[in-house]
C-alpha cells in the first residue's frame, strides 16, 4: 500500500513539474508583472549606459521602453521595479533581453526552472563517498513540485541559478577548488550565502574558498570594465530593498520594525545573530555532510538581510540535500510559502522564521532512515 501511494504521489508531482514548465508558454501578462522587467532594464543599461546602471531615473526611462509604456501593477511597486542585483546579473540577462521583453522573459523563466531542476538533481544524486543508494527522483521531485518553485516562476527570480551552484558544489565536493568555482553561481544572490561563507572560513576549507573567490573575481573584473564604480553605486541602493512593507521571510527583517535610527543597527545585529545560530547548528552535525549542508543552505535564507518568499526555493533544496524530510515537512514548506506570499508584513517574516528554524533544527538534531537505504554488498 505504501509503495502504491508513493507511486501515485510521484506521478502527481511529475504532473505539477510539467505544469511549471508549460506555464511560461501560455499567453499571459505575468512576464510584465514579475521581476523580469527589472532584469531586462539592467540588461539594457549595462550595454547602453553602464555608468547609470543604478540611477533610478535612468531605470524608470528604460523600464518604460522595456514594458512598452505599460506600468507594473504588482503590489507595492508603484510603476517601477528597480534593478538592484549585482551588475553581473544584468550581463547574464543581456541575451534574454535581446529576444524581446515577452519572449525573453519566458525563456528567462524556463532557464531558471532548468537550473533549479539541475541543481536538485546534482544535490540529491549519490556521491561515491556516501556508501549508500539514494532515491534521486523521490527526493528531487518534492523539492521541485512545491509552492516555492511556483513563486520563483511567477516572479522570474534567480534562485534556480543559485540552486544549481549549490547542487554542483555538493556533487563536486571531492574536488574542492571546482566546488568553489561552482559556488560562483550563488553570487547571483550573495546575501543568501552568508552562513555558508562563514562556515567555509571557520572550517578552513581554503581550496573551496579560493575557487569561490576566483569566480567572484572573474565576475567583478568583467563588470568593472564596463563600470568601475558599480559596486559603490550598488551598495548605495541595496538599502532600498529592505522596507517595513516588504514580504520578507528572514530574521533581520524584524529590525526594520524599530524606529528609523535603530533600523540599520538592528538589521546588522540580527544578521550576525542568525549567522551564528546557523553555523552553530551546522557544526553540531559536522560528521554528517548532508545535514550540515542542509542547515547552511536553509539558514542562508534565515540570515539574509533581504529574502522574499520565492527564496524559500533554497529551503526546498536544503531539504532535498538532507534527504530525510517527511511528508509533513514538505507540506509545511508549501503552506508556509503560500502564506508568506499572500499575507502582509510582518506575517511573512514570522512564518519564514518558524519554517526555516524548524528545518534547521530537524536537520541538525533528528535523523531518519526512511529516505536512505544501504547499498547491497554486491554493489559496493
Amino acid at each position: 500500500m505504501n509503495e502504491r501511494w508513493r507511486w501515485r504521489g510521484s506521478v502527481a508531482m511529475l504532473a505539477v513539474a510539467l505544469a511549471f514548465f508549460l506555464y511560461p508558454l501560455l499567453p499571459n501578462d505575468d512576464v510584465i508583472n514579475s521581476d523580469w522587467p527589472a532584469f531586462a532594464t539592467g540588461a539594457r543599461l549595462i550595454i547602453s549606459d553602464p555608468g547609470h546602471l543604478y540611477d533610478l531615473h535612468a531605470q524608470q526611462r528604460v523600464q518604460l521602453e522595456v514594458t512598452g509604456g505599460r506600468t507594473l501593477v504588482t503590489l507595492g511597486i508603484h510603476g517601477i521595479l528597480p534593478f538592484l542585483a549585482p551588475a553581473w546579473v544584468a550581463l547574464l540577462a543581456v541575451p534574454f533581453e535581446r529576444l524581446g521583453t515577452d519572449l525573453g522573459g519566458r525563456v528567462w523563466i524556463l532557464f531558471g526552472l532548468v537550473c533549479l531542476a539541475g541543481g536538485l538533481y546534482l544535490a540529491t544524486r549519490t556521491h561515491p563517498s556516501e556508501g549508500l543508494r539514494r532515491r534521486g527522483a523521490t527526493e528531487m521531485l518534492p523539492g521541485f513540485a512545491a509552492v516555492p518553485t511556483a513563486l520563483m516562476l511567477l516572479n522570474a527570480q534567480l534562485d534556480g541559478i543559485v540552486a544549481l551552484g549549490v547542487g554542483a558544489a555538493i556533487a563536486l565536493r571531492s574536488r574542492p577548488y571546482l566546488a568553489g568555482l561552482a559556488l560562483g553561481l550563488t553570487l547571483m544572490k550573495p546575501q543568501l550565502m552568508l552562513p555558508l561563507a562563514v562556515a567555509v572560513i571557520l572550517a578552513r576549507r581554503w581550496q573551496v574558498l579560493a575557487g569561490w573567490a576566483a569566480a567572484g573575481a572573474g565576475l567583478l573584473a568583467t563588470t568593472a570594465i564596463l563600470n568601475p564604480r558599480w559596486v559603490l553605486d550598488w551598495l548605495g541602493q541595496t538599502r532600498a530593498t529592505v522596507a517595513p512593507a516588504s514580504r520578507e521571510v528572514d530574521l533581520p527583517h524584524l529590525g526594520v520594525l524599530l524606529p528609523g535610527q535603530a533600523q540599520t543597527i538592528a538589521v546588522a545585529v540580527l544578521t550576525l545573530v542568525a549567522i551564528a545560530l546557523v553555523v552553530y547548528l551546522a557544526r553540531r552535525r559536522r560528521d554528517d555532510f548532508r545535514a550540515t549542508a542542509a542547515v547552511l543552505v536553509a539558514g542562508g535564507v534565515l540570515a539574509a538581510p533581504h529574502a522574499l518568499p520565492a527564496d524559500l526555493v533554497l529551503v526546498a533544496v536544503a531539504m532535498a540535500v538532507w534527504g530525510r524530510a517527511r511528508w509533513f515537512d514538505w507540506l509545511g514548506l508549501s503552506v508556509a510559502a503560500l502564506v508568506a506570499a499572500l499575507t502582509p508584513a510582518p506575517v511573512p517574516a514570522v512564518v519564514g522564521i518558524a519554517l526555516i528554524g524548524w528545518v534547521c533544527v530537524r536537520a541538525a538534531g533528528v535523523a531518519s532512515r526512511r529516505s536512505i537505504e544501504p547499498v547491497p554488498a554486491s554493489a559496493r
